[in-house]
């Protein structure tokens, strides 16, 4: 007669299960919790999930400020200041090529002397207003005359003469003192020359520019820094 089998010996319990990384721990309430709890883990485990939640206010914080600086950058640009770039000789002395100027908007009323941004098919230029809308510019022997009274200009060089090489276009014909040549700012417009007479394009050429055309004032010159200044 066979001897029945020995027992099969009863299975080990199951070992406690160590939550993986950011894993909740077991329920309590669960039948099947078997009581174990790893503080440390738990410890742990909050550590890195303030650390995440940290991480993630961070790079929240940064792309609203970023947002709001473009914001900013955008508006400052179309409605306030307007940076600009000097690229020719016309206006030395007063500017160099490379010089950066900050344009003021905001001014929508240039006066005389004024150095002003305008804008034309070919780009924008930066120059001096000379006369105003109503006024009526007289070009003598390289020398301006405004009405009655001449123009004294100490922002130009030494010797620099102002003459034009043909009828101003755009510009009321006026009879000068003894056929000088002379012509009227029409209404809404204002008279514009650079500072470097002998090479500048400006309203000799062009005519007088349209209000409408004003970019801004230039306000102050940024660059080069040694040589920051305000209009």
């Amino acid at each position: 007669m066979l001897a029945a089998p020995p027992p099969s010996p009863a299975p080990a319990p199951p070992r406690p299960r160590r939550p993986r990384a950011f894993e909740l721990p077991e329920d309590p309430q669960d039948p099947t919790y078997d009581g174990v709890f790893d503080e440390d883990y738990a410890a742990e485990f909050d550590e890195h999930l303030e650390e995440s939640q940290s991480r993630w206010r961070t790079a929240v914080g940064w792309a609203l400020t970023v947002a709001i600086a473009i914001v900013l950058s955008l508006l400052i640009r179309s409605f306030v200041a307007h940076a600009f770039h000097v690229e020719s000789g016309s206006m030395e002395p007063t500017l160099a090529p490379g010089d950066r100027i900050l344009v003021n908007k905001l001014a929508s009323n240039p006066s005389r002397g004024d150095l002003v941004v305008f804008s034309r098919p070919d780009g924008d230029l930066v120059k001096r207003v000379i006369a105003l809308e109503g006024e009526t510019l007289y070009f003598e022997d390289g020398l301006l005359k405004i009405g009655e009274s001449w123009l004294v200009e100490p922002y130009l060089s030494a010797g620099t003469g102002t003459y034009v090489r043909s009828a101003v276009p755009n510009c009321d014909p006026t009879e000068g003192f003894g056929g000088t040549e002379a012509c009227t700012v029409p209404e809404g417009h204002v008279f514009v020359l650079g500072d470097n007479r002998s090479v500048s394009f400006d309203s000799r050429n062009f005519g007088p520019v349209p209000r409408e055309n004003l970019i801004g004032n230039a306000a102050l010159q940024f660059w080069p820094l040694g040589d920051l200044r305000s209009f």
